[in-house]
């Protein structure tokens, strides 16, 4: 690996994906944290994935989430975001990441996996 390669830029959009209060969680799940964390992690992946992105980066509490856009030219001008007439294909990206986030937490609140979570003697009195 040679670090004094230029890089590339690349345009994308990134979203990130936290479970709040992952230090309470921790303490009170104990080794069933990471069960949790696996549970949270299947979902988001799955959406992202199925909508287009990449799970980049799992960070134990949080998740790096990556839309790559196929026409990065297009964002290569310094004119203003309200002037450029995008391309469908950025267009759907942009749309793709906003759906798959929607996704994640329609899921989260639908699964009764997950919501069984939310009653945990544990957790709802640490909270």
């Amino acid at each position: 690996m040679n670090p004094m390669v230029p890089g590339t830029k690349t345009y994308a959009i990134f979203g990130f994906c936290f479970i709040h209060h992952f230090n309470i969680c921790t303490e009170v799940l104990q080794e069933d944290v990471i069960i949790f964390v696996n549970q949270i992690a299947e979902i988001t992946h799955t959406a992202v994935t199925k909508y287009g992105g990449s799970a980049n980066k799992n960070l134990g509490d949080a998740y790096l989430l990556v839309w790559k856009f196929p026409n990065p030219n297009e964002l290569k001008t310094k004119e203003p975001l309200e002037s450029i007439k995008f391309s469908a294909e950025n267009r759907t990206i942009a749309d793709m990441s906003v759906f798959a986030f929607l996704k994640v937490l329609a899921r989260i609140n639908k699964y009764q996996h997950i919501r069984k979570y939310r009653k945990h003697t544990g957790l709802t009195t640490a909270i």
